[in-house]
């Protein structure tokens, strides 16, 4: 634990993880976002009041960490993550003796809240990268009550570290530690768009720091979020991390320590393991390719199908990227992962808007139906059926799941004919065999004989 600031350290450090430290509840309240906002740098994480700081030196004098007696596997790739504090007076960082130490990897503060750039993130990359070590950047986060404050800070940190699609370079970090005094619901929605828009801007998957009681308690323990890899931060002189919060079945980066000391850095610094291999860090630092692009290289008789890129990668409406190829389209998201889809559903799908219309995001590939001779997809918000018989038709809402309760495309009512239309007080779908309509006064989905 440190309790008083390194020499030159303003703005803060990677905060103690409260589980080893003062609660959030007893340090100095965090400023209004106006306030944050108006600041030319980040207040400190913590401030403790001079009775705090004479007792914590007289405690703890001479030490180097709370956490020194951690005891990873020294076989787990070691590495460090870094701010302006490393730098007291604007000394550099001599990484090649970081290097020479046993560090592999380096992860720097780049940006924090919305304005906030680390004045020495772009040297310290460069440098770090230069002396063969693999890199990478995170973002402290500064929630409000506004979530488009997610979305500008997401772009903030993107705008200044690029898209990070380069060789031995870890994905985008958001530092999770500041509730910004939001309740865990709207926390989580926050956090959400924050990682919604890196991995919409970059095509790689954001990494999440944080640790046990900020999550259980600021979070709700939320387990929306198993799906990013989870950089957790505690102090308990073990082994391993022990139990994760939120769901998350294992941890990608462990941060041990806070008092790690390393040549070539001057003081305490932050000190990482990732998990568990050096083939394990080599992947999570593959920059190179996209998400969608992983996929595609592995993709086999689907990429043959899809034939080759006629674009570029691009964002998707309501999150994650999209490739389009000369016979389809490819959608990723966290969330979802990657779907690909060809044909007449695709040129369907498109027509009605892509991810921006209501079908939102594939959820599954091209399938075939239970009906003969058709192809479905599902979507996050809706179906698409074809067949050469009936053509390309969605099916949505609760007219779907009347029509999914029955039995779907093997169901009485067989293929869709049309996409869902209005009629006098309601919607209906037409099928091969009847129809389905939709009451908007009762709610209720009523099938229906064949008709107009």
């Amino acid at each position: 634990m440190r309790l008083t600031p390194r020499p030159g350290q303003f703005p803060h450090p990677r905060a103690v993880p409260p589980d080893h430290a003062a609660h959030p509840g007893g340090s100095i309240p965090a400023p209004s976002t106006q306030d944050r906002t108006m600041l030319p740098v980040p207040l400190p994480r913590r401030l403790f009041s001079i009775a705090m700081l004479t007792a914590a030196t007289l405690t703890l004098s001479g030490t180097t960490g709370v956490a020194h007696g951690a005891t990873p596997s020294p076989l787990w790739p070691r590495g460090v993550d870094v701010a302006s504090w490393q730098h007291p007076g604007g000394r550099p960082i001599d990484w090649k003796a970081a290097r020479l130490s046993g560090v592999s990897f380096a992860i720097i503060k780049a940006t924090e809240g919305l304005r906030y750039a680390n004045p020495y993130y772009a040297a310290d990359r460069d440098a770090a990268a230069q002396a063969g070590l693999v890199v990478g950047a995170y973002h402290y986060a500064r929630p409000s009550a506004s979530i488009g404050t997610a979305v500008e800070q997401a772009k903030h940190f993107v705008a200044v570290t690029g898209l990070t699609r380069a060789p031995a370079t870890l994905a985008p970090a958001l530092d999770l530690e500041d509730s910004g005094g939001l309740d865990p619901k709207t926390l989580v929605a926050w956090t959400r768009a924050f990682l919604e828009e890196v991995e919409s801007q970059t095509g790689r998957t954001p990494t999440l720091y944080t640790y046990r009681s900020f999550w259980t308690d600021r979070m709700g323990d939320s387990h929306d979020f198993t799906k990013y890899p989870i950089w957790f931060a505690i102090y308990n002189k073990e082994a391993t991390p022990g139990r994760l919060p939120g769901g998350w079945p294992g941890w990608a980066l462990w941060q041990y320590t806070s008092g790690g000391e390393v040549p070539g850095i001057a003081g305490a610094v932050d000190t990482n393991v990732v998990c568990c291999t050096p083939a394990a860090l080599a992947a999570h630092a593959d920059g190179t390719l996209s998400e969608i692009q992983k996929w595609h290289a592995g993709a086999g008789l689907t990429a043959l199908v899809l034939g080759a890129p006629i674009s570029v990668e691009n964002p998707a409406g309501g999150g994650g990227r999209w490739q389009q190829y000369a016979n389809g389209l490819a959608f990723w998201s966290v969330s979802t992962g990657v779907h690909a889809l060809y044909g007449p559903i695709s040129t369907k799908y498109l027509a009605l808007g892509g991810s921006n219309s209501l079908l939102r995001r594939p959820i599954s590939d091209i399938e075939f139906t239970s009906a003969p001779g058709g192809q479905q997809a599902r979507f996050q918000g809706g179906w698409i059926y074809w067949s050469a018989a009936t053509g390309a038709h969605e099916v949505h809402g609760q007219i779907l799941r009347t029509y999914l309760a029955l039995g779907g495309s093997g169901s009485a009512l067989g293929l869709p004919t049309s996409d869902e239309y209005s009629v006098p007080g309601g919607r209906q779908s037409s099928f091969q065999h009847g129809r389905l309509r939709w009451d908007a006064v009762t709610g209720k989905v009523t099938p229906l004989p064949p008709g107009p």
